[in-house]
Parts: structure tokens; C-alpha cells; sequence
């Protein structure tokens, strides 16, 4: 027995209390005198006592689960606490998460030693993971994740490779983050148990699933699932190309590419990227999902090279509603109604149809639709601008809807020279900030808001494929925006 065995566990809790004393009497509230590598030397030493920690933590948690499932007389401790288990019970001494309980308890159990039913000593169920845990070189989250998979194909895999397995893991845990350890840990899966991966596929797909939950008080419609890896791989690789800030659809050559970037540069003053696209990045996954969604939709709704609608709104009004224009919206499927910003940009790429109600709420006419761009405008409005024209946007055409740059009630019709492409984003920041839109020699031009933009200078949009081809031909690599 060597001299740490022989330490008892109420010498560990005092060198705990005391050590933890010490520590926060000698803490600074701030690091930001330190040097470089002071600071990194220090992250590095907290690492060491956290997994110094969690092997404390963990032997305790492991006797704490032996005392919880063994009664003692009448109750076991865990019950004794009003615990149901020794989960509940690390929760309530330690103030840790259930999922952090559970991983400790997990630990433990593998790396304390073992007595038999008469007595008898027994090593560690995994005398690798006990070696590096008491050393201090790995933790928990570490660990927890590769003693699950041992555990998974230990009646299938040759033990002398699961012996190698589990040493190799070890060493790369102990000099590599949890997420690397991951990684390198699904090859040592496949090793272990090659019979069980077609197994194991069959389980992915068997719980494959997706959910599309109830509409929410809020109007908000919450998701949830689990998808099989080949699909979360394509629906990851569709969204990173398309959150990645160098990647763009290219119709031209790079240095076609960069003389038309040059000709759409030169932002007012004042005005950055910040202003130009305000959204976060979960709210950017949000709008890169609804493309994707959009375009297959579209897709799957081609009938002789048109698209169909997508959504249709129908602007419930009363009498005097019907000419101020204040109805409210609503679109196929969904109780929640649309607000005006949203209403008004549906309204431009799908048009609308409005329901007539009497005083009483009686109907008195549901109309056809109007203020609609056909299938054949939107095509050459897409053939056009080529994607969403504002500034910095490479959303697709076919994520895209039409904008009316003036409405049909400002007395000017839905036509091509009327329209421009949007994705669904900048299409509702430009009607909920209100921007301005002007077309000039058939090429949209845009206008921040005032207090955005005080100079009140205007930037030339979109990507117009044939306009450029006859710039390039003309030879005019200057030429300015009309």
C-alpha cells in the first residue's frame, strides 16, 4: 500500500478545505498584470488540481453509489437524504448538474479498486483508466465517453485489442483536448467491433427522427431531432459554405469577379458590415436553413421551368381597414398572425388576397390575388441579379423572393423593372428599417436610413451577369454605375 492509500478520505476532504482556502485568499480579481507566461503557466497548474479534483471527487462518488444501492438496516444513504440514488445525492452535496453527477459516478466506478463477495480484492474495472486518472493526467469528461464504448463492445471484441484499446485512448486523452479524444476514439471503435457496425447503423436509422412542435404562445415554432450521420454531414457541409465569408456562387472568372466587386464597392461613410447584416451567427443558421428549405421547395414545385408559390397570405381587413391598409395576416397552417413587416414582405413575392369582412365579421369577399410577380418575371428577375443583391449577401436566386421596389398603390405596376431579388433576411431588415430602393438605368440602388446613414449616400446592388458581359466585351473595366 503506498503512502496516498494509506490516506484516509478525511485527510483528502481537509487537504480539499484547506487547499481551497488558500486558494481563494490568495486570488486576485483580476489576471490582467500578469505576462503571457505567467498566465498560460497558471491555466495550465488549475488544470492539474481540477484533475486532482475529479479523481478525489470521483472515488468518493463511486463509494457514495456502493452505500446508496447496499441497505444499511431500513434505508440506503442516498434514501436517508431523500435521494433517490447516488446521483441525486452528489447533486445535492456538490450543487453540480445531473448530467455531471452522473458522468462522476461513472468515473469513479471504474477506477477504485474492487472487493469480490467474500472479500477478496479486485483491481479496477479499467486499470489503464484508474492508472491515468491517479496521476492526474486525465478527467472525467475525458474519460466518460471512452469507457461507454468499452463497455458497448466488450462481449464482442478480442480482449487482448481491448486492452490496447483502452491504454491508447489513455495516452490520448491525457495529451489532447476531450473533443480530439472523441474523434480519435470512433477509429478505435471500428477496430474493437467491426461486426457492429452494420448494427450500429441500423440503430442510427431506427431512431432517426425530426419534429416540428406546436406554435408557441410567442408565435415561435420550436424543433427538435437526431440526425443519421451522412445527413448531418451534408446539412453541416450546405450550411458552412454558405457561413463561410469567402464563399460565393461565381458566374464570372476571379478577375471578372474582382473588377465587378470594385465596381459595387464604395459604401457611404460610416456605413460597415455591422449595419449591413446586424444578424448573429444562430440567427444566420436560422435564415441558411430556411434557403435550403425554400429551394428544395421551389424545386419540387417546378412545373415547366415556373415556380410555384410559396406561401400564401391573405390580409384579413375590415371595411375602414381596407383603406388604411392596417389588416392583419395570416399565412397557410399557422395560428400566429403576421406582423405588418413581414406581411409586407411576403406581399412582395407572392402577392395577396384580401378577405372582406362586414361589421359583424361576416364575409363579405375573398379576391384574387394581386400584386404578384409571375413565374416568368421572377426567372428573369433571377437571370438578372443572379442571387440576393445586397451588398455582401451570396444567397442563391433560388433562396431568394422578389422585392417590389415601388407597390402597385404608389401607381406603379409588377413588372421586371419593378423587382429585385432578396433573401428572406435582408429582404424583412430592408422593409423593418427602412431603407430605400431606387432603380436606375434598371439596376436597384440602395439608401440606409437617415439616422444610419447621415450623408445619405446610395450603393449600387446586385450582380447583373449581362450587364458585366457587355462591360467586359466593351473593354470598359472602369465603367461606374449609372
Amino acid at each position: 500500500m503506498t503512502k496516498a492509500e494509506s490516506q484516509p478520505i478525511e485527510r483528502i476532504a481537509e487537504l480539499a478545505s484547506s487547499s481551497a482556502a488558500a486558494l481563494l485568499a490568495a486570488l486576485p480579481h483580476t489576471a490582467a498584470a500578469a505576462s503571457d507566461d505567467v498566465l498560460l503557466d497558471a491555466a495550465g497548474r488549475l488544470a492539474e488540481l481540477h484533475r486532482a479534483t475529479e479523481a478525489a471527487l470521483g472515488v468518493t462518488a463511486a463509494e457514495l453509489t456502493v452505500r446508496s444501492t447496499r441497505a444499511v438496516g431500513a434505508d440506503t444513504l442516498a434514501a436517508c437524504h431523500g435521494e433517490k440514488n447516488a446521483v441525486g445525492l452528489l447533486q445535492l452535496v456538490t450543487r453540480m448538474s445531473a448530467p455531471a453527477a452522473k458522468r462522476l459516478v461513472e468515473y469513479g466506478e471504474n477506477i477504485v479498486d474492487r472487493d469480490t463477495l467474500t472479500g477478496a480484492p479486485l483491481p479496477p474495472a479499467r486499470q489503464h483508466v484508474a492508472e491515468a486518472a491517479f496521476t492526474g493526467k486525465v478527467d472525467a469528461e475525458s474519460v466518460v465517453p471512452v469507457l461507454r464504448v468499452l463497455d458497448e463492445v466488450a462481449h464482442r471484441a478480442d480482449p487482448d485489442l481491448m486492452d490496447a484499446a483502452e491504454q491508447g485512448m489513455m495516452r490520448i486523452a491525457s495529451e489532447s483536448t476531450p473533443e480530439r479524444t472523441r474523434t480519435e476514439l470512433r477509429t478505435w471503435q471500428a477496430a474493437l467491433d467491426q461486426d457492429g457496425a452494420r448494427p450500429r447503423e441500423e440503430d442510427q436509422r431506427r431512431s432517426r427522427s425530426f419534429r416540428i412542435g406546436r406554435e408557441l404562445p410567442d408565435g415561435m415554432t420550436p424543433v427538435s431531432g437526431r440526425l443519421t450521420p451522412d445527413a448531418a454531414s451534408r446539412l453541416r457541409a450546405a450550411i458552412s459554405t454558405f457561413m463561410n465569408p469567402r464563399s460565393r456562387p461565381t458566374f464570372l472568372s476571379e478577375e471578372e469577379q474582382a473588377k465587378l466587386d470594385e465596381l459595387e464597392a464604395g459604401l457611404p461613410e460610416g456605413l460597415g458590415a455591422e449595419q449591413l447584416d446586424p444578424r448573429t451567427r444562430d440567427q444566420k443558421m436560422h435564415d441558411i436553413l430556411d434557403g435550403l428549405v425554400t429551394s428544395g421547395h421551389r424545386s419540387a414545385a417546378e412545373s415547366e421551368g415556373s415556380r410555384r408559390e410559396m406561401t400564401q397570405v391573405i390580409a384579413s381587413v375590415t371595411l375602414d381597414e381596407l383603406q388604411n391598409g392596417d389588416g392583419v395576416a395570416w399565412i397557410d397552417g399557422m395560428l400566429e398572425p403576421l406582423g405588418p413587416v413581414t406581411t409586407e414582405r411576403i406581399r412582395c413575392d407572392a402577392g395577396y388576397r384580401k378577405l372582406l369582412l362586414g361589421t359583424d365579421g361576416d364575409i363579405l369577399c375573398l379576391g384574387d390575388k394581386v400584386e404578384f410577380f409571375t413565374a416568368k418575371q421572377k426567372l428573369a428577375i433571377a437571370a438578372r441579379d443572379g442571387g440576393c443583391a445586397w451588398p455582401g449577401c451570396d444567397a442563391p436566386a433560388s433562396w431568394c423572393e422578389v422585392h417590389h421596389v415601388k407597390l402597385r398603390r404608389d401607381g406603379v405596376k409588377t413588372d421586371v423593372g419593378n423587382g429585385m431579388l432578396l433573401c428572406s433576411a435582408h429582404h424583412h431588415v430592408l422593409h423593418a428599417q427602412g431603407w430605400v430602393v431606387e432603380m436606375r438605368g434598371g439596376i436597384p440602388h440602395l439608401q440606409a436610413p437617415l439616422w444610419m446613414n447621415p450623408s445619405g449616400g446610395w450603393i449600387r446592388l446586385g450582380r447583373n451577369r449581362a450587364q458585366v458581359a457587355r462591360r467586359r466585351r466593351a473593354g470598359d473595366s472602369a465603367a461606374q454605375p449609372p
